[in-house]
């Protein structure tokens, strides 16, 4: 019993010495985030267009900067928008899938990093899509036929 309870003991302390280092964010990790969430605001309301041309340059270069971040969260999160910007930006359809894909990990650090409250989350459920703008006026960058299909969510 008692080789249990050391085991057990040992066990337990090995595992809370592998739990993750939680590392905070800090006011440039939040202007970082902010950037981006201004330069995904530019891109968002390009597809609001009749014929959108979305230059996602500065989208680009903002995401740059959270890979090159020293928040390791940030730099994950730059990672995954990175694999998801659209090479092809003729192709709206790809380009719609790969959006969402991007405003599912902007949803993810608009509800940890702190101080982004400007922006809000949408869903349109016609889609079943969500995305991130400023406002509270529903403008759906996915549907062009439904711009108004979507709602606030809190």
């Amino acid at each position: 019993m008692k080789v249990f309870q050391i085991s057990l003991l040992v066990f337990a302390i090995f595992a809370l010495s592998c739990k993750e280092e939680v590392v905070p964010f800090g006011p440039n990790h939040e202007k970082l985030v902010e950037t981006l969430f201004s330069k995904n605001q530019s891109i968002l309301e390009e597809f609001l267009k009749d014929n959108p041309k979305p230059d996602w340059k500065e989208f680009s270069e903002s995401v740059k900067s959270l890979v090159s971040s020293d928040h390791p969260k940030l730099k994950t999160w730059g990672e995954q928008i990175t694999s998801q910007i659209p090479s092809n930006v003729t192709d709206l359809e790809s380009s719609y899938e790969k959006i969402s894909k991007i405003q599912e990990i902007l949803i993810q650090m608009k509800s940890e990093v702190p101080n982004q409250l400007k922006y809000n989350r949408f869903y349109c459920p016609m889609v079943d899509k969500s995305w991130l703008m400023t406002g509270k006026e529903v403008k759906n960058p996915y549907a062009p036929e439904m711009r108004d299909c979507g709602e606030l969510m809190q």
